[in-house]
Formats: structure tokens, C-alpha cells, sequence
């Protein structure tokens, strides 16, 4: 199965708020996920995890502790599925080069954001390689996401 890599142009909210919709779905599917990103976005991350949806619960933490591999969600520096995660979230930080066990890459990008242009690149480098699929998703006006590439 090819590895599929979205990414996700968040034009109508903080890729923050995005993430935190996003790691709320994978809970609910079951699944693991790994957010990467530096540490302050993730530290910022870390917080809007307990703040974003009210009256919920989404068990995450920052790498570096103890049970990093009993965590759900795992905020970490490096694409190191140490908790056991197929799905990985980029936040902010392009998609890293070694994506070997994942079985989705999401990249977050904030319009007109330094990603943006980061983005750009990874989607054209990405274009020649085989073994996975790319799709270019964008926030429309109501803040779901249309599909347009």
C-alpha cells in the first residue's frame, strides 16, 4: 500500500485548532498519531490540546517522558513513531525525510507562512517519487476541506 501524504492548507483557522480537530478524529478512529513540529509550535500544541474542545479529554504528551510509547498522541521533534503511530501530522515543519512505517503524512501549512513556500517544494519533490500518493487539500469558506490536487 503506498504511503499517502496530505497535505492541508489551513486558510481559515490556525493550523493549531486544525490539529487539534484532526487529532480528535484519529482518537476516535482508534488509531495512534505523531505530531512533529518544533518545540515551540509544539509546546503551544500541548496547550490547545487542553483547552481547544471543551469538556473532552485528548491523552498526548510531549516526547522525552517515560511512557512516550503508551501515548496516543505524542508531540516530538523528530518522525520517530515511538508510540507505535501509522498516522504522522507535520506541523508547521514540512514533511521529513524519513517516513518509513507511517502509513499517512498529514503537513499542516498557514497561508502566507514560511511552510507555504516549504510546502510548495515538498509537493514537486514528492511529484517523481514512487511508493505513495500526494493530495493538495485547502480550507474553504466554512472551514471543511475541499480537495484540489
Amino acid at each position: 500500500m503506498p504511503l499517502d501524504i496530505g497535505f492541508y492548507h489551513c486558510t481559515r483557522a490556525p493550523a493549531a485548532e486544525v490539529a487539534v480537530r484532526l487529532s480528535a478524529k484519529v482518537l476516535e478512529s482508534g488509531q495512534r498519531l505523531l505530531v512533529v513540529g518544533e518545540r515551540p509550535r509544539l509546546e503551544a500544541l500541548d496547550k490547545a490540546l487542553w483547552a481547544l474542545v471543551p469538556d473532552s479529554f485528548l491523552p498526548h504528551a510531549l516526547a522525552g517522558g517515560e511512557f512516550d510509547a503508551d501515548q496516543p498522541i505524542l508531540l516530538a521533534e523528530t518522525a520517530e513513531p515511538v508510540n507505535g503511530a501509522k498516522l504522522l501530522l507535520s506541523l508547521e515543519a514540512g514533511v521529513p525525510g524519513a517516513m518509513d512505517g507511517f502509513e499517512r503524512v498529514l503537513n499542516l501549512f498557514e497561508d502566507g507562512s514560511p511552510a507555504h513556500e516549504r510546502a510548495r517544494l515538498d509537493w514537486k519533490a514528492l511529484g517523481s517519487r514512487d511508493g505513495l500518493t500526494r493530495s493538495y487539500w485547502q480550507q474553504n469558506e466554512r472551514g471543511g476541506w475541499e480537495k484540489r490536487g
